[in-house]
């Protein structure tokens, strides 16, 4: 009678503690074959950016070297900044330059209208002209008044039957000489209509 795995003193044999559903290899990862191979990649990886590096250095410099010489009256290089949080253009240049932050660029606009409009300074401060605050400019309108014409300034032809004078909407200069037409004169009577006759048909 063969003994079962229940008896006691049964020793059980390598074949039968091997199971194939669970089994797994002792050697799966080589660990001295993926260092080796991490240190090599490394030293592709730095050779391939030095190599890089030299090849950019030389195509700046044979580039450089290929430039037109700048006129000595040219404008200097301008000097660029590191961020844009500064100012709302970038860079030193003279105007038109780059508006790299409009909603600043507005902010600021704005700001300086309402001083100007709100505060007081000098426009011109050697010819002693300054501006005040629109309020105290109404108040001082309110208190003041307008300056008011005392004589209408009108021209007598207005309302009468006068031709115009100068240039009429074909191009035509008018050189008709014109009455001056005088205070209280009454208007020129139009002329009258001539009825027109249509000439005799030949028979």
């Amino acid at each position: 009678m063969k003994p079962t795995s229940a008896s006691p003193g049964h020793h059980h044999t390598p074949d039968e503690m091997h199971n194939d559903d669970v089994a797994h290899e002792h050697s799966d990862v080589n660990i001295p074959v993926l260092v080796w191979s991490a240190v090599v990649l490394a030293a592709v990886v730095a050779v391939t950016a030095v190599l890089m590096l030299l090849l950019f250095r030389f195509l700046e410099s044979q580039a450089a070297s290929r430039d037109p010489k700048l006129s000595p009256l040219a404008m200097p290089a301008t000097t660029m900044p590191a961020t844009t949080n500064a100012s709302p253009f970038f860079g030193g240049a003279r105007d038109p330059r780059l508006m790299t932050n409009e909603p600043v660029n507005l902010k600021d606009a704005r700001t300086l209208e309402q001083q100007q409009l709100h505060g007081y300074g000098w426009v011109d401060e050697k010819a002693g002209v300054a501006h005040i605050s629109i309020d105290r400019a109404k108040e001082l309108t309110l208190e003041r008044g307008l300056p008011v014409r005392t004589d209408p300034v009108t021209d007598p032809r207005l309302g009468t039957r006068t031709p115009a004078t100068g240039e009429s909407s074909s191009g035509r200069n008018i050189t008709r000489t014109l009455v001056p037409a005088t205070a209280g004169a009454a208007p020129a009577p139009a002329p009258a209509a001539t009825e027109h006759k249509p000439a005799a048909e030949h028979k």
